[in-house]
């Protein structure tokens, strides 16, 4: 008999997931609302259960969207095998104590090496998006001790995603921009995670049952321009980077990806334990920009409602102009 599992959340990781699993697994999906994508699952209303709470039991449960302790206390450990929970590398802080969350006030943090799973984390609490997520990670290994499994990708990518950091690039591309002013984009480097590769993780872990905490991410961090450069190739069109100095009145040129120094973490932990590589950005995600590409919406705000949550106009391209031609 299959084992089951209950895929909780219905975003980029979630389709993913649904995808690796197939009809390896039993599978039930448990969102607020049908996931669009869901159609395109063979027999896609099979799986699907309303409701994101309340799920009853699995042999294993992927929790996509649990953000803080409350989230996760309503699994039963008697009825659930193993709970996989979705956190972040957010979670990390340097020597000083800086963190992405803080940067605004306390600087961005500086690591030396690429990240790894034994780096110091925020103290769990309910101040941030990051302390909430360490409260719910010491939740789950409270609740499931070594049956509990902890992901920590950085920025992700994949079709569905509701934070396409991609489409700073694409919009640009199919509005005919041929100029495309950017901030330090060989210094940042902001590592990326594939979807598929946070599914093809969990799948591994969960057949393997294995338990702990592991980084999710791409092998090779690349830079803001190899971003660039990646996406003018997927979608066979050009433009010019033009690389514009940093300036605190201004936020011209400053990308999804856009940071002062390098934000790159290890996921050797995560390979070595699964027996399978680590993704790259190129050739791997070339879907998601073909998806974004397909997609295009005349409304990119309700379609992508976390993109509008930057503090500045992702697409201004008046301003633009104005420090384009001055230059």
């Amino acid at each position: 008999m299959a084992r089951s599992v209950a895929i909780v959340g219905a975003g980029q990781i979630a389709y993913e997931l649904v995808r690796a699993f197939g009809d390896e697994w039993q599978i039930t999906l448990h969102a607020r609302s049908q996931p669009q994508w869901l159609a395109e699952m063979p027999c896609p209303y099979e799986h699907y259960v309303r409701g994101e709470t309340d799920v009853p039991g699995a042999d294993c449960v992927i929790d996509t969207i649990a953000f803080d302790e409350g989230d996760v206390t309503g699994y039963d450990p008697d009825r659930v095998g193993r709970l996989i929970a979705v956190s972040s590398a957010s979670v990390y802080c340097d020597a000083e104590g800086r963190t992405l969350d803080e940067a605004a006030q306390g600087g961005f943090p500086d690591f030396a090496e690429l990240i790894a799973e034994d780096q110091a984390t925020v103290a769990p609490g309910p101040d941030t998006y990051s302390t909430r997520k360490i409260r719910m990670e010491n939740a789950v290994q409270e609740l499931f001790g070594a049956r509990a499994t902890i992901l920590r990708p950085c920025a992700i990518y994949g079709a569905w995603s509701r934070h396409p950091r991609e489409y700073w690039f694409v919009k640009r591309l199919l509005d005919g921009r041929q100029h495309i002013p950017v901030l330090h984009p060989d210094v940042s480097r902001f590592q990326t995670t594939s979807a598929r590769d946070i599914a093809g993780f969990a799948l591994a872990i969960a057949r393997q049952e294995i338990g702990g905490t592991f980084n999710i991410a791409d092998e090779y961090g690349p830079s803001v321009r190899q971003i660039a450069h990646s996406i003018f190739e997927f979608l066979e069109r050009k433009a010019e980077l033009v690389e514009v100095p940093a300036c605190e009145q201004s936020t011209i040129g400053r990308t999804p990806w856009s940071v002062p120094r390098p934000f790159l973490i290890d996921s050797a932990k995560a390979s070595a334990a699964c027996h399978r590589p680590a993704a790259n950005y190129r050739p791997d995600a070339g879907e998601a920009v073909q998806w974004l590409v397909e997609r295009n919406p005349a409304d990119w705000r309700g379609a992508f409602p976390q993109l509008t949550v930057y503090p500045w106009d992702l697409f201004d391209y008046a301003a633009e102009d104005a420090v384009l031609e001055a230059m």
